[in-house]
Protein backbone atom coordinates (compact mmCIF):
# COMPACT_ATOMS: atom_id res chain seq x y z
CA UNK A 1 0.00 0.00 0.00
CA UNK A 2 1.18 3.29 -1.18
CA UNK A 3 1.96 5.34 2.21
CA UNK A 4 3.19 9.39 2.21
CA UNK A 5 4.41 11.31 4.82
CA UNK A 6 3.36 14.83 3.80
CA UNK A 7 4.63 16.38 7.17
CA UNK A 8 6.65 15.34 10.38
CA UNK A 9 3.39 13.89 12.42
CA UNK A 10 1.52 13.24 9.41
CA UNK A 11 1.33 10.25 7.46
CA UNK A 12 -1.59 9.11 5.08
CA UNK A 13 -2.17 5.76 2.72
CA UNK A 14 -3.96 4.78 0.01
CA UNK A 15 -7.13 3.37 2.37
CA UNK A 16 -7.16 6.92 4.00
CA UNK A 17 -7.82 8.63 0.11
CA UNK A 18 -9.94 5.82 -0.89
CA UNK A 19 -12.31 5.99 2.37
CA UNK A 20 -12.31 9.93 1.98
CA UNK A 21 -13.15 10.41 -1.86
CA UNK A 22 -15.73 7.45 -1.67
CA UNK A 23 -17.36 9.95 1.35
CA UNK A 24 -17.47 12.90 -0.81
CA UNK A 25 -19.81 11.73 -3.25
CA UNK A 26 -22.34 11.02 -0.80
CA UNK A 27 -21.97 13.86 1.55
CA UNK A 28 -20.27 16.71 -0.18
CA UNK A 29 -20.70 15.73 -3.85
CA UNK A 30 -20.21 19.57 -5.17
CA UNK A 31 -16.24 19.19 -4.20
CA UNK A 32 -15.99 16.71 -7.00
CA UNK A 33 -13.22 14.32 -6.87
CA UNK A 34 -10.05 13.91 -4.15
CA UNK A 35 -6.67 12.92 -5.90
CA UNK A 36 -3.85 11.71 -4.52
CA UNK A 37 -1.97 14.95 -5.45
CA UNK A 38 -4.41 17.07 -3.89
CA UNK A 39 -4.78 14.43 -0.79
CA UNK A 40 -1.17 13.90 -0.17
CA UNK A 41 -0.13 18.62 -0.98
CA UNK A 42 1.36 19.60 2.24
CA UNK A 43 -0.20 23.12 1.83
CA UNK A 44 -3.33 21.90 1.86
CA UNK A 45 -2.95 20.44 5.32
CA UNK A 46 -3.13 22.04 8.48
CA UNK A 47 -1.74 20.40 11.98
CA UNK A 48 -3.65 21.48 14.79
CA UNK A 49 -2.20 22.30 18.18
CA UNK A 50 -3.69 21.44 21.24
CA UNK A 51 -2.77 23.39 24.65
CA UNK A 52 0.38 21.96 25.57
CA UNK A 53 1.80 22.59 21.90
CA UNK A 54 1.34 18.91 20.50
CA UNK A 55 -0.84 17.91 17.23
CA UNK A 56 -4.12 16.51 18.44
CA UNK A 57 -5.28 16.44 14.68
CA UNK A 58 -4.67 17.29 10.84
CA UNK A 59 -6.47 19.18 8.68
CA UNK A 60 -7.21 18.53 5.29
CA UNK A 61 -9.59 21.82 4.60
CA UNK A 62 -11.81 21.17 1.27
CA UNK A 63 -14.13 24.12 1.45
CA UNK A 64 -14.72 27.07 3.79
CA UNK A 65 -16.89 29.75 3.28
CA UNK A 66 -19.85 31.62 5.09
CA UNK A 67 -22.58 28.64 3.92
CA UNK A 68 -20.40 25.33 4.88
CA UNK A 69 -16.96 24.05 5.78
CA UNK A 70 -16.02 20.49 4.87
CA UNK A 71 -12.76 19.01 5.61
CA UNK A 72 -11.00 15.63 6.52
CA UNK A 73 -9.89 15.24 10.37
CA UNK A 74 -6.88 12.67 11.00
CA UNK A 75 -7.25 12.20 14.69
CA UNK A 76 -4.10 12.21 16.37
CA UNK A 77 -4.56 13.02 20.08
CA UNK A 78 -8.08 12.94 22.05
CA UNK A 79 -9.27 16.59 23.53
CA UNK A 80 -7.15 17.23 26.54
CA UNK A 81 -9.29 17.71 29.75
CA UNK A 82 -8.36 21.10 32.27
CA UNK A 83 -5.14 21.28 33.67
CA UNK A 84 -6.82 19.38 36.92
CA UNK A 85 -7.95 16.22 34.81
CA UNK A 86 -11.76 17.35 34.99
CA UNK A 87 -13.90 17.35 31.84
CA UNK A 88 -13.53 20.67 30.09
CA UNK A 89 -16.52 20.19 27.32
CA UNK A 90 -16.48 22.40 24.23
CA UNK A 91 -19.70 23.93 21.70
CA UNK A 92 -19.19 24.99 18.22
CA UNK A 93 -20.61 27.90 16.23
CA UNK A 94 -21.60 25.66 13.77
CA UNK A 95 -24.03 22.48 13.77
CA UNK A 96 -22.14 19.53 11.91
CA UNK A 97 -22.26 16.10 10.95
CA UNK A 98 -18.94 14.08 10.76
CA UNK A 99 -18.66 10.37 8.99
CA UNK A 100 -16.67 8.40 10.25
CA UNK A 101 -14.50 7.02 7.63
CA UNK A 102 -11.60 5.22 9.62
CA UNK A 103 -10.99 4.32 13.01
CA UNK A 104 -13.13 5.86 15.62
CA UNK A 105 -13.67 7.86 18.86
CA UNK A 106 -15.27 8.21 21.99
CA UNK A 107 -16.97 11.16 23.41
CA UNK A 108 -18.60 12.94 26.50
CA UNK A 109 -22.00 14.71 25.64
CA UNK A 110 -23.06 17.09 27.57
CA UNK A 111 -26.97 19.17 26.96
CA UNK A 112 -27.45 21.97 29.43
CA UNK A 113 -31.35 22.66 30.11
CA UNK A 114 -32.87 24.50 32.83
CA UNK A 115 -29.94 25.04 34.33
CA UNK A 116 -29.50 21.21 34.72
CA UNK A 117 -26.62 19.48 33.22
CA UNK A 118 -27.72 16.10 31.50
CA UNK A 119 -24.36 13.60 30.45
CA UNK A 120 -24.17 11.01 28.12
CA UNK A 121 -20.44 9.44 28.73
CA UNK A 122 -18.48 7.20 26.16
CA UNK A 123 -20.01 7.27 23.59
CA UNK A 124 -18.65 5.96 20.84
CA UNK A 125 -18.57 6.48 17.28
CA UNK A 126 -17.02 3.75 14.98
CA UNK A 127 -16.15 3.93 11.14
CA UNK A 128 -19.57 3.69 9.57
CA UNK A 129 -21.37 5.64 11.33
CA UNK A 130 -22.08 9.37 11.45
CA UNK A 131 -21.95 12.27 14.59
CA UNK A 132 -24.68 15.06 14.67
CA UNK A 133 -24.03 17.99 16.73
CA UNK A 134 -25.51 21.03 17.15
CA UNK A 135 -24.48 24.43 18.58
CA UNK A 136 -26.20 23.87 22.01
CA UNK A 137 -24.02 20.87 22.31
CA UNK A 138 -20.86 20.21 24.38
CA UNK A 139 -18.73 17.68 23.98
CA UNK A 140 -15.30 16.09 24.39
CA UNK A 141 -13.30 13.38 23.16
CA UNK A 142 -11.78 11.52 25.67
CA UNK A 143 -10.53 8.37 23.14
CA UNK A 144 -8.88 7.62 19.78
CA UNK A 145 -9.72 3.82 18.76
CA UNK A 146 -6.51 4.29 16.10
CA UNK A 147 -4.55 7.47 16.87
CA UNK A 148 -3.13 8.57 12.96
CA UNK A 149 -5.70 6.23 11.41
CA UNK A 150 -9.18 7.72 12.92
CA UNK A 151 -10.26 10.22 9.30
CA UNK A 152 -13.58 11.64 9.86
CA UNK A 153 -15.29 13.86 6.70
CA UNK A 154 -17.05 16.88 8.66
CA UNK A 155 -19.36 19.13 6.86
CA UNK A 156 -20.65 21.91 8.90
CA UNK A 157 -23.16 24.25 8.23
CA UNK A 158 -23.22 28.20 8.43
CA UNK A 159 -21.54 29.69 11.65
CA UNK A 160 -21.28 32.51 13.56
CA UNK A 161 -17.83 33.12 14.81
CA UNK A 162 -17.41 33.63 19.06
CA UNK A 163 -20.83 31.80 19.48
CA UNK A 164 -18.83 28.97 21.25
CA UNK A 165 -17.26 28.15 24.58
CA UNK A 166 -17.29 25.39 27.85
CA UNK A 167 -19.30 24.29 29.78
CA UNK A 168 -18.52 23.48 33.85
CA UNK A 169 -20.32 19.79 33.93
CA UNK A 170 -20.28 20.32 37.73
CA UNK A 171 -22.00 24.04 37.82
CA UNK A 172 -23.65 24.30 34.55
CA UNK A 173 -21.61 27.50 33.91
CA UNK A 174 -20.97 28.47 30.60
CA UNK A 175 -17.86 30.16 29.59
CA UNK A 176 -17.72 32.20 26.08
CA UNK A 177 -14.95 30.93 23.90
CA UNK A 178 -11.70 33.77 24.40
CA UNK A 179 -8.66 34.50 22.41
CA UNK A 180 -5.92 32.03 23.24
CA UNK A 181 -2.67 34.32 23.33
CA UNK A 182 -0.77 31.70 22.76
CA UNK A 183 -2.51 29.38 20.00
CA UNK A 184 -1.15 31.33 16.52
CA UNK A 185 2.86 30.73 18.63
CA UNK A 186 1.68 26.95 18.52
CA UNK A 187 -0.08 26.70 15.28
CA UNK A 188 3.05 28.41 13.17
CA UNK A 189 5.68 25.71 15.14
CA UNK A 190 3.35 22.79 13.77
CA UNK A 191 3.12 24.45 10.16
CA UNK A 192 6.29 25.47 8.66
CA UNK A 193 5.16 24.53 5.29
CA UNK A 194 1.85 26.80 5.47
CA UNK A 195 3.25 29.96 7.81
CA UNK A 196 6.57 29.96 5.52
CA UNK A 197 5.08 31.03 2.30
CA UNK A 198 3.97 27.54 1.71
Amino acid sequence: MKTTRIIPGLVVDEAMLEAAAAALPAHAPELGPLSWECFTAPANWWMVPDEAGDACKAELVLREDTEATVKVNLWLLPDRRAADGRPAPHSHPWDFRSWILLGGYDEDRYELSDGHVRADLAVAHRSGTVNEIDRALYHEVTGIHEPGRTLSLMVCGPGVRGSWGYLDPDTGRCVPSAPDPGFTDRLRALNPHRTAGG
